[in-house]
């Protein structure tokens, strides 16, 4: 087939989608002169029946659109087929915008400040977690919605920053002055865990049972060496066996410590477990499309786990018109 016919041919073809997106619109009750006129998008109703019409019209047109596109590839200088393809996707943009649904506002900026300042909060970065939590209340109010449980975490954050502000200091200033010392590292890992940061609480006395278990071998050398100089006493190695059944009972009482946070941390610092994949069980990290809020902070310090004003807050928020906690990636009309 030679280029001339082919040329005519894409343009017979482009002519008749563009006659059945007519007809189409016609049935929709779109007063137009041609199916190329961009005023039939004013002058659809919005009953199912039309809008049904006006997607079977919209892939006409693009079939259309491709035929004319072929026709130009094969004669790139034709004017009128140019015109053809303006007029076409001018048609094409206004019956897009006849489809088009108002897309509800997306609250996925608040979600991720909401969950980041848990995240910094658990790590012990108390000062990030403050100001992501400033986010999320801001973002909610530039929406119109209620905090709710965002307002609860700012709360909650001030509240124990102030109130252990300087017990914090004290210990920090004694583990510089003695970094290897025991006490004061438990003292500030169960500290860490009055403010309910789980990560850094879990950190720190991990950190304290390494420093117990070093004090403990270096205690039973120390009795050991006492033994073997005065074999004939038997009150030699009696301090040092005093200092080691202590730190062996200190060191029962982190690893109880230690497993009790792990259990807490399994349920307030992990996301929704169910359809992940096993390589991220347990570690935090979301591999699905539809953002999960955090339990609430005010959660860590109640005796029932439960709250239904917080379910409540955020089922009010996902169930308003116009908002939405997950991103549509709408479909183009190219």
């Amino acid at each position: 087939m030679s280029t001339h016919a082919c040329f005519e041919w894409h343009k017979k073809e482009a002519l008749r989608h563009e006659g059945c997106a007519g007809a189409l619109l016609q049935d929709a009750k779109a007063k137009a002169d041609s199916p190329l006129k961009a005023e039939v998008a004013a002058t659809l109703g919005g009953s199912p029946g039309s809008k049904k019409a006006v997607r079977l019209a919209v892939a006409q047109l693009r079939l259309a659109l491709r035929e004319h596109r072929e026709a130009a590839r094969l004669r790139p200088r034709d004017a009128g087929t140019r015109q053809r393809i303006a007029e076409a996707v001018k048609v094409l943009r206004s019956l897009q915008a006849v489809l088009a649904e108002p897309q509800p506002q997306c609250l996925r900026r608040f979600v991720a400040h909401y969950n980041l300042s848990i995240r910094y909060w658990d790590l012990g970065k108390a000062g990030e977690a403050v100001k992501e939590a400033t986010r999320a209340c801001d973002e909610l109010r530039k929406a119109g919605l209620p905090c709710g449980c965002a307002e609860h975490n700012l709360a909650v954050m001030s509240q124990l920053i102030a109130e252990h502000r300087s017990k914090e200091k004290q210990l920090q200033a004694a583990i510089q002055r003695s970094p290897e010392a025991v006490g004061p590292n438990y003292e500030l890992g169960i500290l860490y865990f009055d403010k309910r940061m789980l990560l850094r609480a879990e950190a720190q006395l991990k950190f304290a049972r390494e420093r117990a278990r070093a004090l403990g071998s270096l205690s039973l050398v120390e009795r050991d060496r006492q033994r073997l100089q005065n074999p004939e006493d038997p009150f030699s190695a009696l301090a040092s066996t005093k200092k080691a059944g202590r730190i062996a009972s200190v060191l029962e009482d982190l690893d109880d410590d230690l497993e009790f946070l792990a259990g807490l941390r399994e349920r307030w610092c992990v996301e929704d477990e169910a359809g992940k994949v096993e390589e991220l069980q347990e570690t935090g990290v979301r591999d699905g499309v539809r953002p999960r809020l955090l339990p609430c902070l005010r959660r860590r310090f109640e005796r029932e786990p439960l709250c239904e004003a917080c379910d409540g807050w955020w089922i009010e928020i996902c169930g308003r018109q116009g908002f939405s906690s997950s991103r549509r990636s709408p479909k183009k009309v190219e």
